[in-house]
């Protein structure tokens, strides 16, 4: 690739009459040329498998023990008392942490729900 012949006046300006050597257009050949070189062989990347951010808080799908206190107005104690005797909505025991499925949550408020019975 031939880069156009520019030359520049004592100030500085554009002038065709001061041509570049012909070491210049050499040396400007040669890096126009691998600068083509190097831009055909970078790699095109391959398209990246999209995966759905996963939610790293718990308040969408699981509940600490004091969220739900907090969601049913009641004490944790009570919640703790609960599970002692096997009553309450099922849970989780992950490493030592009590968690609470929300899905699990509204199925046992659904359950808890109290018609009119006359």
């Amino acid at each position: 690739m031939k880069l156009p012949h520019t030359g520049t006046d004592a100030h500085g300006h554009p002038s065709s009459a001061t041509p570049w050597s012909e070491s210049t257009r050499d040396v400007l050949d040669v890096l126009a040329s691998s600068i083509a070189k190097t831009a055909s062989r970078e790699a095109t990347p391959e398209p990246q498998l999209q995966v759905p951010a996963v939610q790293a808080l718990p308040g969408r799908e699981l509940l600490t023990e004091k969220m739900l206190a907090d969601r049913w107005v009641c004490s944790v104690a009570r919640l703790q008392r609960w599970r002692t005797v096997g009553e309450g909505p099922p849970y989780l025991k992950i490493v030592g942490k009590v968690l609470y499925r929300l899905k699990d949550i509204e199925a046992y408020e659904e359950a808890s729900l109290v018609r009119k019975t006359f």
